[in-house]
């Protein structure tokens, strides 16, 4: 007699009834039979003693095929146990499953009752590597559509409808449920393999966009465009519409930038879905006058950042503070733009310290910065226009690392230049930050959380304070703090700070453990002490004149990679400049050069010209564009 274990064959003395085992605890055997049942198997314990273990008949490989097309049931193969050996008994030639021989069986049982459609595929799924079922089924179909890919397809569809009958037990099949796995079989075994099924076209449709498609072969990419443009031309699928839409904003090898194109498509998915998304889009497409030869439609770029704001579309915020801001279009309103810049920067505040370094912080505090700089709603403030363009350049470098957005070139140029103009004005140097009132503590304090100071004693009284936030129960980590100095040129997220205390200081907590746990602070001005409460109730208290921070010292910047040559070019139009990559030395200031430009070539101005390794750049190397030629 064989071992009683798990996925053991087994009879019942006594009846003859044969199931496989399931578990076994001491003499106590569970054993599963799907006579009856195969979506609803049937579990009965039984002792060791009344069962026997016994070897079921295997499938043969002459019998796969007939299995396949239903010419023979899981019924007869098992001699009406249904269970299934995964061990095939070989008495013919390999067999290899086939789109005609699926699509004979999806007709063959469709409309039958749920257990016969059920076994069936279940058997199929058992012996799939002895019918050579593709491995790779939901990968990217490129080149062209082989029968490989309709059986990936076909296969994947019958095993979510196996899952589904076994999941939600149906009385009956519904009408419809081979109607995909029918079609894609259909059309491609009707048309003897030269009509792509409409449901695969889809499938390619959905499988690249405006990122990606540059990076396929000639013939993916052609693959590509005849099924997205059938599901956008054709079914008006306005996922596809989409699509295709920002393969002309961004411009492909095979859907070149155009405006037009690119408007319409958004017109057309946005009166389709209502996706405020696309009014985003459009906005950006009037403001910029795209569609009119670089003259903003700003009555149109308004109605549609209005709507993407409404629907709290960080992008259509800002640029909606932006036209209040310099009065593009609507009366000018600095306060009502500094008020939108700072909604937007608050919110995204929260989601970068949080660790979403893909959101729009830089493009926030870069806002923020040009209101204190440009008085936009706000006194003018060098240092505090420092501090966010500082904050401005440590999101986008992040940014930057992990994403590759439409426009990251331009918001970090914009951030770049905004760092140098107000630096030749700012001139505070220094690394150590003074606060007399405790102010670090708004970099703990975040949303009123519990933050950590642990105390050390130095010498001549100095208290050396390492404090942190807590995460809270529904968090896996607590958020970091961006501490900013100015003055140090310093931005970074921190786990915790290092604050120290003036000379002479003391403190006192409850349990006298150099630690305190609070979620609030007040400060006596008279006495020079800081409170520090947990709940309302006192944990702590620090007696000092002064609070420091000191930034940690810049390290030397060691040069490396390769060096590449550079020009920097002149826009007159926006008056902006940008680094553009050359090939050609001879090319120095003052010439002229072609570059990509939105309407196709452009002629620009050289202003600087200079060689950097790639540790000097802001930017990866892949994210700089060509100079086309000399002019």
């Amino acid at each position: 007699m064989g071992r009683l274990e798990s996925g053991t064959y087994v009879q019942v003395i006594d009846t003859g009834r044969i199931g496989e085992v399931l578990s076994r605890e001491r003499t106590n055997v569970v054993v599963e039979f799907c006579d009856v049942s195969s979506v609803c198997p049937e579990e009965y314990t039984f002792k060791d003693y009344q069962l026997k273990v016994v070897e079921l008949p295997r499938i043969k490989t002459s019998q796969l095929g007939p299995l396949v097309r239903g010419e023979i049931t899981l019924t007869e193969i098992t001699n009406g146990t249904h269970l299934l050996p995964e061990y095939v008994e070989v008495d013919s030639k390999a067999y290899r499953i086939n789109a005609k021989d699926m699509l004979i069986g999806v007709k063959h049982y469709d409309g039958m009752p749920v257990e016969d459609v059920y076994r069936w595929l279940e058997a199929i799924m058992i012996v799939e590597e002895e019918m050579h079922f593709p491995t790779d089924v939901g990968e990217n179909i490129v080149d062209a559509v082989t029968e490989k890919d309709i059986i990936s397809y076909a296969y994947g569809e019958m095993s979510e409808l196996r899952w589904d009958l076994c999941d939600f037990d149906p009385v009956e099949l519904s009408d419809d449920a081979f109607n995909i796995i029918k079609d894609v079989l259909g059309t491609w075994v009707e048309s003897d393999g030269k009509e792509i099924p409409e449901v695969i076209k889809q499938v390619i449709a959905e499988q690249f966009d405006d990122n990606d498609i540059d990076k396929q072969s000639e013939a993916t990419q052609k693959l590509y465009k005849e099924c997205l443009d059938y599901c956008c031309d054709v079914k008006k699928d306005p996922k596809s519409i989409q699509r295709r839409g920002y393969c002309y904003y961004c411009g492909t090898k095979i859907y070149p930038n155009d405006w037009v194109k690119a408007r319409d498509a958004f017109i057309d998915y946005y009166q389709m879905t209502g996706d405020a998304s696309a009014a985003n889009t459009l906005g950006y497409i009037y403001y910029y006058g795209r569609c009119n030869g670089g003259v903003p439609e700003y009555e149109q770029a308004f109605k549609y950042f209005s709507i993407g704001h409404a629907y709290t579309y960080f992008e259509s915020t800002y640029k909606l503070a932006d036209m209040l801001a310099h009065g593009y279009g609507v009366v000018k309103d600095g306060e009502s733009a500094n008020h939108l810049y700072y909604s937007v920067y608050k919110q995204n505040y929260k989601r970068f310290i949080r660790g979403d370094f893909e959101c729009k912080f830089a493009d926030a505090a870069l806002r923020m910065g040009n209101c204190f700089k440009d008085e936009i709603g706000a006194r003018k403030d060098l240092e505090m226009a420092y501090f966010y363009y500082l904050q401005a350049d440590y999101a986008i470098r992040e940014r930057t690392k992990r994403a590759n957005h439409y426009g990251d070139t331009v918001v970090f140029n914009g951030i770049q230049k905004a760092l140098e103009e107000t630096r030749k004005e700012y001139t505070e140097t220094g690394r150590t930050e003074k606060f007399i009132y405790p102010d670090w503590t708004k970099w703990t304090l975040i949303k009123h959380r519990r933050c950590k100071l642990t105390i050390k004693e130095l010498s001549n009284g100095v208290l050396a304070i390492d404090a942190k936030p807590l995460k809270r129960r529904d968090e896996n980590e607590a958020p970091q703090m961006l501490i900013t100095i100015p003055r140090a040129d310093y931005c970074e997220l921190k786990k915790k700070v290092r604050i120290k205390t003036a000379p002479n200081s003391r403190y006192g907590t409850l349990d006298e453990k150099p630690e305190i746990i609070f979620d609030s602070v007040e400060y006596d001005w008279d006495e020079k002490k800081t409170s520090f409460y947990l709940y309302d109730e006192l944990a702590g208290e620090i007696y000092t004149e002064y609070y420091t921070l000191t930034a940690p010292a810049k390290k030397k910047h060691e040069l490396s990679g390769e060096v590449h040559h550079f020009v920097s070019v002149l826009f007159e139009e926006s008056g902006r400049c940008y680094d553009y990559l050359c090939d050609d030395p001879s090319v120095k200031v003052n010439d002229i050069v072609i570059v990509k430009g939105y309407d196709g070539e452009k002629p620009v101005k050289v202003v600087a010209v200079s060689d950097k390794y790639e540790s000097e750049l802001g930017l990866s190397i892949e994210k700089y564009k060509k100079i086309i030629r000399k002019k």
